[in-house]
C-alpha cells in the first residue's frame, strides 16, 4: 500500500474511532437523537474518506463498522423483521438490518434492494412516514425514477419539505432529470412531475446556500439538471472564482423579462471579456439575443435565432437561402462578428469564411466537415461537377470505414449533395446527381478512329463494352497498336467510368427503388433514361403507373410518374408467377432481383405476437453480421442499448433487433433475438410504440426479414447451417419458370426441392443447400467436382446479381436431367446409380 494511501486510511480510522467512542457513550445514555446525528456524521466521513484515499475505504474499516453495527442494533433493535418502515427507520445501515430487509424483499443482502414496489405501494396509500424513509434512510436506494415518484407522492400529500428534497438531491445530484423529464444524454424530454415547481424552489434554496456559504461548494457538490432561477445566481457567477462549470451553471439561470433588462444594464458596466463570458452563459440559457446590443449586433438577432435552431451536433440538411437571408438582414460585417461570438461551422460555410477548416475536416472524413463541404460557395475555377466528383470519391473511401461509421459517412455525403444542389440552384440532390452523371457521359467520346481500326463503346445489357472492328468486321481481340493508342486509352477510361456509374446505379438507385417500391416522377425518369445505364436497366423492371396499370416501362403511362413494383405486391395480386414466367421467357435479365426477389410474409406466430422471433437463438459472427447489416443501412449498438441493431425502414417505422452481445456489437459472437417494428426514429429515451408484424406494411416487413435472413445465412457460426426457406422458394420459382420455358419434362419442382428423373437414376435436389439424394431409398449422392464448376449452357438467371450458389444448384439440376450425356469417369461409380438399375 502506498505511504500516502496508508496515511489517509490511518487518519480515517483514528477519526472514526473517536466517533465510535461517542456512539458508545450515546448508546449508554439512551440519546437516540444524538445517535441519529452521529450516524449521519460517520456515513459522511466514510464517503469523504473514500475521496481522500482514492478508493473504497470500507475494506479497511471492518472492525470499526462491525462495532457500529452492534451498537446501533442495540439502540435500534432489528425486530420486527416484517415491517419495512421499522427496518428503514434506523439511522445506521447495519449488516443485520440490511439482511432482514433483503429477506423481507426476497433479495440478496449484497445486491441493490428492490424497493420500487414498496415505493409504489407507499405512494398509492399516501404513507407519508414510509415515503420519507424511502428518501432519507441510509438503507434505501430505490433508484432515481422511484425517488422522483416518491417526491411527487409527498407533494400530493402536502408533506414535501426542504429536508426531504435536500436529502434526495444531495444523494443524487442528477435527480432533477427525473423531476423535469429530461435525460442526461439529451434525449427527447418527457412530461415533468407535478412536484417540479415545488422541488425547484427547494433546490434553488439549497443551491444558493451551497454557493454562498463560508466554504462554497464545488461543482461536484452542486445539484445538476435543474436550472436555477433568478438574477442573483448570475451575479454569483460573475463573482465565482472556482470551477468554471459551476459559474456556467449559475450564469445560465432562468430569468424573467425584467431580470434580463437588469442584466443588460449590469453587463454594460463590465469589461469586454466579462461581457463575452455572460453572453456565453446566456447562449446556454437560450436568451442571449437580449444581450446583442452590448456588441452593436441588434440587427443580427435573426441570424442568432437561426443558428440556435441549427444544433451543431446534427448532420442534417440545412436551408442555404435562410442563412443567406439572415446574413443579409444582419449586414455582412455584423454577421461575421456574430459568427466570431457564436461559431457555427455550417453557417460559416454558407458565407465561405471557414473554407480552409472545412476542407481539412472533409479530407479527414469528419461528418460535419463533409456536410459543410457541400455548402461552401464554389471557389474560382471550381465547377459543380468538380465538387460532385470529390463527394463521390469521399463516398467511395467511406465504404472502407467501420460498419456504423460507414453508414454515418454515407448519410453525411447525402447531406452534402443536398447542400451542393442548393449551391448549384438545383431543386433536388437526385437531380443534381444524375445531371452530373449525364455530363460525365456527354463529355467523353463514344468511339475512336485509330488508323484502319474503329473502336465503338456501346452497352450490352447494362455493361459497357468496347467493340473494335476493321473494314466493317468485329475483331475477337484488340490489336496491340490499338491498345497503345491514346484515343483507345481514353475510351477505356470512359468505359470504366460508365461501369462504375452502372454499378452505383444498380446497387444504389435501382436496388432502393425495388426494395422500397419507390416512385420516379416523369422528369426524374426522363433524366435517368438519358443515361445509357439507366436506359438499359429501367426498361427491364416492372412498374406501376399513376392509374394502377402494371407492366414494363414501355407498357405503362409514364406521364404521371411510375413506381417500381415489389414482388410482395405481385404476390398479393396473384400475378407473380405470370411475371416470373414472362421474364424468363423473354430473357429479361433484370438489373436487381425484382420478380424473383425473396418474399417474406408474417408467420402465424408473428400474426399473434408483438415481435418476430423466426431467427431468434441463431448465433452469428458479430464482425461479419455488423458489416452485412451496415451495408443495408442498419446501425449497431452495444449490450446496454435497448436494441443492438436498428434501421429506419420506411412507413415512419424503425426495425429494432435485440441481440445478446458482450460489449459492442461486432467484437464477438452475437445471438440474434426478437425483431420489433417501432414508431419513429429511435433516440435517447424515445423508444417508440411497437407495431405488430402483421400491421407492418408488407414491403417493409419483407425487406427487414430479408436483411436478417442474409445475416444468419452468411454470418451463422457454431450451429447447424441455416437453410433459408425464402432463398429455396426463390430458386424454386426460377426453376419452375425455366422448366416451362425449356420444356424440361424430366424435372418437377416439389416445394423446396427438385425431382429429376434421369436415365441413370432419379435424383432429389434440395434447392437451398444443393444436396442431392437418390430415390427411392433417400441415399446420398456425391457428385463429381466438375458439376460444381460447370455452368449449363441453357441455364438463364433472370437477374444480374452475382449469385454463384443459385447458379451451381440450378446448373446441377439441368445437368442431372441430362445425365446420359455426362462422361465424367466418376459419375457411373456413384453409390446406387449403376446404369441399368432402372
Amino acid at each position: 500500500m502506498p505511504a500516502i494511501y496508508a496515511d489517509a486510511v490511518r487518519e480515517e480510522r483514528e477519526a472514526l474511532g473517536d466517533l465510535a467512542r461517542a456512539v458508545r457513550s450515546a448508546v449508554a445514555a439512551g440519546d437516540l437523537p444524538g445517535l441519529r446525528e452521529l450516524a449521519a456524521t460517520v456515513l459522511r466521513r466514510i464517503e469523504e474518506g473514500d475521496d481522500r484515499v482514492l478508493g473504497n475505504l470500507r475494506p479497511h474499516l471492518g472492525d470499526v463498522v462491525a462495532e457500529l453495527d452492534a451498537l446501533y442494533d442495540t439502540a435500534f433493535p432489528v425486530a420486527p423483521a416484517d415491517d419495512v418502515t421499522a427496518l428503514l427507520g434506523a439511522p445506521w445501515p447495519s449488516a443485520g438490518r440490511r439482511a432482514a430487509l433483503a429477506a423481507l424483499l426476497g433479495s440478496e443482502p449484497f445486491r441493490r434492494l428492490p424497493l420500487d414496489g414498496v415505493a409504489e405501494r407507499a405512494a398509492a396509500e399516501a404513507d407519508v412516514p414510509l415515503l420519507r424513509l424511502l428518501v432519507t434512510s441510509p438503507l434505501s436506494d430505490p433508484g432515481r425514477e422511484a425517488v422522483a415518484r416518491v417526491l411527487d407522492a409527498l407533494h400530493a400529500a402536502g408533506a414535501l419539505d426542504a429536508a426531504v428534497v435536500e436529502h434526495a438531491f444531495l444523494a443524487d445530484l442528477h435527480l432533477g432529470h427525473a423531476i423535469v423529464g429530461t435525460t442526461p444524454s439529451g434525449g427527447e424530454p418527457g412530461p415533468p412531475k407535478a412536484c417540479a415547481d415545488a422541488v425547484r424552489a427547494q433546490v434553488d434554496a439549497l443551491t444558493w446556500r451551497l454557493v454562498t456559504g463560508p466554504a462554497p461548494a464545488g461543482w461536484d457538490e452542486l445539484p445538476k439538471a435543474l436550472v436555477p432561477r433568478g438574477l442573483r445566481f448570475v451575479r454569483a457567477a460573475l463573482e465565482w472564482r472556482g470551477d468554471p462549470r459551476a459559474a456556467a451553471h449559475l450564469g445560465a439561470a432562468e430569468l424573467t423579462d425584467g431580470e434580463r433588462a437588469e442584466l443588460l444594464a449590469l453587463a454594460r458596466e463590465l469589461p469586454e471579456p466579462e461581457r463575452r463570458r455572460v453572453f456565453g452563459w446566456r447562449l446556454e440559457a437560450g436568451d442571449a439575443e437580449a444581450l446583442l446590443p452590448l456588441f452593436g449586433l441588434g440587427s443580427a438577432a435573426g441570424l442568432l435565432r437561426l443558428i440556435r435552431a441549427m444544433p451543431a451536433d446534427e448532420v442534417v440538411r440545412r436551408d442555404r437561402d435562410a442563412v443567406l437571408g439572415a446574413v443579409a438582414a444582419a449586414g455582412h460585417d455584423n454577421a461575421l462578428r456574430l459568427l466570431e461570438l457564436v461559431p457555427h461551422e455550417m453557417a460559416e460555410a454558407v458565407v465561405g469564411v471557414n473554407r480552409a477548416q472545412v476542407l481539412r475536416r472533409f479530407r479527414h472524413h469528419a461528418l460535419h466537415g463533409v456536410a459543410a463541404y457541400g455548402m461552401l460557395p464554389l471557389a474560382d475555377g471550381e465547377t459543380v461537377l468538380d465538387r460532385y466528383l470529390a463527394l463521390r470519391e469521399s463516398a467511395r473511401k467511406g465504404a472502407a470505414l467501420g460498419p456504423n461509421r460507414r453508414h454515418s459517412h454515407a448519410a453525411a455525403v447525402a447531406v452534402a449533395l443536398e447542400h451542393l444542389a442548393q449551391v448549384a440552384g438545383v431543386a433536388e440532390a437526385s437531380r443534381l446527381e444524375w445531371d452530373c452523371e449525364a455530363r460525365l457521359v456527354e463529355a467523353a467520346p463514344a468511339e475512336a478512329k485509330i488508323g484502319a481500326y474503329r473502336a465503338v463503346l456501346r452497352f450490352d445489357d447494362d455493361d459497357p463494352v468496347i467493340e473494335v472492328g476493321r473494314n466493317g468486321r468485329a475483331l475477337k481481340s484488340v490489336p496491340a497498336a490499338v491498345r497503345s493508342d491514346a484515343a483507345y486509352r481514353e475510351l477505356r477510361e470512359h468505359q470504366e467510368r460508365l461501369r462504375e456509374q452502372a454499378r452505383r446505379m444498380r446497387s444504389g438507385l435501382v436496388e432502393r427503388l425495388v426494395a422500397t417500391a419507390g416512385t420516379l416522377s416523369a422528369e426524374e425518369l426522363a433524366r435517368l433514361l438519358s443515361l445509357p445505364a439507366g436506359a438499359a436497366m429501367l426498361r427491364r423492371l416492372v412498374w406501376r403507373d399513376a392509374a394502377g396499370a402494371v407492366g414494363l416501362l414501355g407498357e405503362v403511362d409514364t406521364a404521371g410518374g411510375v413506381s417500381a413494383v415489389h414482388p410482395v405486391e405481385l404476390l398479393a395480386a396473384g400475378s407473380l408467377a405470370g411475371w416470373q414466367g414472362r421474364v424468363v421467357r423473354e430473357r429479361l435479365r433484370q438489373p436487381v432481383r425484382q420478380v424473383f426477389r425473396e418474399v417474406y410474409l408474417p408467420t402465424a406466430a408473428e400474426h399473434a405476437g408483438e415481435e418476430s422471433r423466426r431467427f431468434a437463438g441463431r448465433t452469428v459472427d458479430g464482425g461479419v453480421a455488423g458489416r452485412l447489416l451496415s451495408g443495408r443501412g442498419w446501425s449497431t449498438h452495444g449490450e446496454y442499448a435497448d436494441h443492438q441493431a436498428t434501421r429506419a425502414v420506411g412507413g415512419g417505422l424503425t426495425a429494432a433487433l435485440r441481440c445478446e452481445v458482450h460489449g459492442w456489437f461486432g467484437t464477438g459472437p452475437v445471438v440474434v433475438g426478437g425483431l420489433r417494428f417501432l414508431t419513429g426514429r429511435l433516440r435517447d429515451g424515445d423508444r417508440g410504440a411497437a407495431v405488430p408484424p402483421a400491421e407492418v406494411p408488407p414491403v417493409v416487413f419483407s425487406e427487414a426479414m430479408r436483411d436478417l435472413d442474409l445475416v444468419v445465412s452468411v454470418a451463422g457460426t457454431g450451429q447447424a447451417e441455416h437453410s433459408s426457406t425464402a432463398v429455396a422458394a426463390s430458386r424454386a420459382q426460377v426453376l419452375t419458370a425455366l422448366v416451362a420455358e425449356l420444356g424440361l419434362s424430366r424435372v418437377t419442382v416439389e416445394g423446396h426441392s427438385a425431382l429429376v428423373r434421369g436415365t441413370r437414376a432419379t435424383y432429389r435436389v434440395h434447392l437451398a443447400s444443393g444436396g442431392v439424394r437418390i430415390e427411392p431409398g433417400d441415399r446420398p449422392c456425391v457428385l463429381p467436382a466438375a458439376f460444381a464448376a460447370a455452368t449449363h449452357p441453357r441455364l438463364f438467371l433472370p437477374f444480374a446479381d452475382e449469385d454463384g450458389a443459385t447458379r451451381a444448384v440450378l446448373g446441377t439440376v439441368l445437368l442431372l436431367a441430362e445425365d446420359e450425356t455426362v462422361h465424367d469417369p466418376a459419375f457411373p461409380a456413384l453409390p446406387g446409380t449403376l446404369t441399368g438399375e432402372r
